[in-house]
């Protein structure tokens, strides 16, 4: 989908992506947004799994994103915000 928020971790620490994808959820929500993007990059997957570790522990549902062909971006989750 088109103009869905993007929250970029690139460079963020580890212990600072919990504030930052809880406050990019709030606000998206708060938008009304159904769905959102978090590019985690492929790096070492620290970041990524912070990311799931609080999606799954917030109960958001989460896939990777898929490219037009249908191949997966392991870089970007995309969630749902809506159930």
């Amino acid at each position: 989908m088109k103009n869905e928020p993007l929250l970029d971790l690139h460079g963020f620490k580890t212990a600072d992506v919990p504030d930052a994808v809880d406050r990019f959820l709030v606000k998206s929500m708060r938008a009304g947004h159904k769905r959102v993007k978090i590019m985690t990059g492929k790096g070492t997957g620290q970041v990524k799994k912070v990311v799931t570790d609080y999606l799954k522990l917030g109960g958001y549902p989460f896939e990777q994103e898929r490219s037009p062909g249908g191949g997966r971006n392991e870089g970007v989750l995309v969630v749902f915000l809506d159930d």
